[in-house]
């Protein structure tokens, strides 16, 4: 019998397929962010509210699923990995949506006209994170046949080396967040406060690529710590 299902029959819960739906809803979290990037530089800020709502309504979702995990999770429950290496990685994970809604209420502070090269540094930057965090999940998606196979050795390989990926995507990331600065703090067209609150942008903006990676180095930590 795999042990994937003796879980589930066992205690009725597994936590893992609701770790894969909380990996999921952080990748719709980014991608609404990529749209309500758009709508700012088009200035149609309706729409601009319109997605940090929804970015807020998957936040949400997002924590349901993390206090499902975290309620039915509990020390008596026998578990393919340690207990606190699953919570510490969820915990990881979940800050990376935590900061696309940061991001996505920024947005919402002040009007700002960007010039176009800055902004199109902006896409660029909102898909390299995007990448990484597709690369993210796909590596989240492996653990259902991970524990069904037992933590089989090429599994687990083909786990780590998404996980290096995410990791190089990761510091992608950081050079474009560094062109990106660079750009703001040397901009003669931006006043001063407008500056400042783009570079915040780009700073919260790494801050998901960063959680990205940290979780990924956690789900590494879980799956060999076992």
């Amino acid at each position: 019998m795999k042990f994937f299902r003796s879980v589930g029959q066992v205690f009725g819960y597994s936590p893992f397929p609701t770790l894969v739906k909380h990996a999921v809803l952080c990748g719709r979290a980014v991608g609404v962010l990529q749209k309500q990037f758009d709508a700012y530089e088009k200035e149609e800020f309706e729409l601009v509210e319109k997605y940090r709502e929804e970015i807020d309504e998957l936040e949400n979702h997002a924590d349901e699923l993390k206090e499902e995990i975290r309620t039915h999770v509990t020390r008596s429950m026998i578990l393919p990995v340690d207990r606190q290496d699953l919570l510490e990685f969820l915990r990881a994970q979940d800050e990376i949506i935590n900061n696309c809604e940061h991001v996505g209420h920024m947005l919402t502070f002040r009007k700002v006209k960007a010039d176009s090269e800055i902004m199109v540094d902006f896409k660029v930057l909102l898909a390299k994170i995007m990448e990484c965090v597709n690369e993210y999940e796909r590596m989240v998606e492996h653990i259902n046949t991970l524990v069904e196979t037992s933590f089989d050795k090429k599994e687990i390989q083909t786990i780590l080396e998404i996980i290096q990926e995410v990791e190089s995507l990761e510091h992608e990331c950081d050079q474009v967040q560094i062109k990106l600065h660079k750009s703001l703090f040397n901009s003669e067209k931006l006043n001063p406060l407008d500056v400042l609150l783009i570079d915040t942008w780009v700073v919260h903006l790494g801050y998901i690529a960063n959680a990205t990676a940290r979780a990924a180095d956690r789900f590494r930590l879980m799956i060999l710590g076992r």
